[in-house]
């Protein structure tokens, strides 16, 4: 299912570096199957650095974390 956001401004070439760097923070932290507490505040530092939460990230988080979660492919250690 595609989604449309057509009031959506395009994305500054800052926002793809912003994205970039998460997705390699996010690909990093999920490759070993198991993500930690420090890994997912790490994350949400990387969210945060920008000063605004973009959608595109959501779709990185749910796509590397959520899902693979559900799936069984990933663990969160909450206590590392």
């Amino acid at each position: 299912m595609e989604i449309e956001r057509p009031n959506q401004p395009p994305l500054t070439a800052a926002d793809l570096e912003h994205l970039k760097k998460l997705e390699d923070l996010l690909k990093k932290s999920v490759a070993d199957g198991v993500i930690t507490s420090a890994e997912l505040d790490a994350i949400k530092v990387q969210i945060a650095a920008n000063g605004k939460v973009m959608i595109e990230e959501l779709d990185l988080v749910r796509q590397f974390i959520r899902e693979k979660v559900q799936r069984g492919e990933l663990v969160i250690d909450f206590f590392n």
